[in-house]
């Protein structure tokens, strides 16, 4: 079967934890995955739980555009942009080192989980590898999926990013969490999650706990505000805080984790429910699980604004502006489950047919087009 490069994009662990998934699946197809390229910002290390998954399989690390935070809680659009531009000759260059990488491996094709160095690398090399896109974001182009129809400058700049992202790609796959159309203009194919075996094999149960995971650890002194006014209610919160390495008890009822995927499963199989910043697979975990959601977009985050909308959309939960936990408190009695049918949707995924199509049906790649702010060049 094929051999298959998988490039990711490092920031957070949705992506890292979609390339696991379908790495497992690639496995059971037949497929090989003879490497992983992940970019990230700069001096930021791979994650314990996927350098543990690869093993000894080959690895390289390079740096790649990320979202600004500034010294705050919310995304800075203008600094993020500006950063992308003053260290483009930085990016240049992980497209050189992704090129040596892929030459040394020759592989049969290449996945890439939105990351930019691999579209700036099909841009840089004319690479003839077939490549594939795989993440929520290419659903976003879709003429089928409704968007959110406020910041529409931010959403033509992460249109624009993902454009970039998917250069060269033959297809792309869009994530989705419910049943939509595919959109034959673009090549976009709305397929369910990628979701570990880990989590398809849980068997949920009913909690009291609460379970939040934050993708910015500034985000955490809401909680611990809420959580003092509300000690009755026992919470644990996984974060990434550079300074808490380890277990933190901030109260008898808050409890801090550092990010661990095994720990993290264990606490969602018996939780109540599930606060998040938003992130896409953090909510489609809970979905499957049956746990309901609330949503709360780190501010200006547009990708996981228009999240949080799909999310409520697709009956994950409810969604807030921020982390006032008696919004969920309130809604908690009222959450009407989409266990089944959601469950029914990520058992029709046939990703490894994906992967077998994408080495063997010569098609020609699609072009970015900066005019088309929709998506895609429809010139494929």
């Amino acid at each position: 079967m094929g051999r298959f490069i998988f490039t990711v994009q490092g920031e957070g662990r949705g992506h890292l934890t979609q390339a696991i998934s379908l790495t497992q699946i690639a496995r059971e197809a037949g497929h090989e995955v003879v490497g992983y390229a992940v970019g990230s910002f700069e001096g930021r290390k791979i994650p314990a739980f996927f350098a543990d998954f690869i093993g000894e399989t080959p690895i390289i690390q390079y740096e790649s555009p990320s979202i600004n935070y500034g010294k705050g809680k919310s995304v800075q659009l203008g600094k993020t942009a500006m950063q992308a531009f003053t260290k483009f000759g930085t990016y240049w260059k992980s497209a050189t080192q992704l090129g040596e990488f892929i030459e040394d491996l020759q592989p049969d094709g290449i996945v890439n989980f939105y990351e930019s160095i691999t579209g700036l690398y099909n841009l840089k090399s004319g690479s003839k590898i077939p490549c594939m896109s795989v993440g929520h974001q290419y659903l976003l182009l879709s003429e089928h999926f409704e968007s959110i129809p406020e910041k529409a400058l931010d959403r033509y700049l992460l249109n624009v990013n993902t454009r970039i992202t998917a250069i060269g790609s033959r297809k792309l796959l869009g994530l989705s969490f419910r049943e939509l159309p595919n959109d034959t203009k673009r090549n976009i194919i709305a397929v369910p999650p990628l979701l570990r075996q880990e989590v398809k094999s849980i068997q949920p149960q009913a909690g009291e706990r609460w379970l939040a995971y934050l993708t910015h650890y500034r985000l955490a002194d809401e909680i611990m505000a809420w959580s003092k006014q509300n000690p009755e209610v026992k919470l644990d919160c996984f974060w990434d805080n550079p300074t808490r390495k380890s277990e933190y008890q901030y109260s008898d009822s808050l409890t801090f984790h550092p990010i661990d995927a095994e720990k993290y499963l264990d606490k969602m199989t018996h939780c109540a429910g599930l606060i998040s910043t938003a992130g896409f697979e953090s909510v489609a975990e809970a979905m499957y699980l049956g746990k309901p959601v609330m949503m709360v977009p780190v501010p200006n985050h547009i990708e996981q604004m228009i999240n949080a909308h799909d999310g409520v959309l697709s009956g994950a939960g409810v969604r807030a502006r921020s982390f006032d936990l008696n919004i969920f408190k309130d809604y908690l009695p009222l959450h009407k489950p989409v266990q089944d049918t959601y469950q029914h949707w990520v058992s029709q995924a046939n990703f490894g047919y994906q992967l077998t199509d994408l080495i063997r049906k010569p098609v020609a790649s699609p072009t970015f087009s900066p005019r088309n702010e929709g998506g895609l060049s429809t010139s494929w």
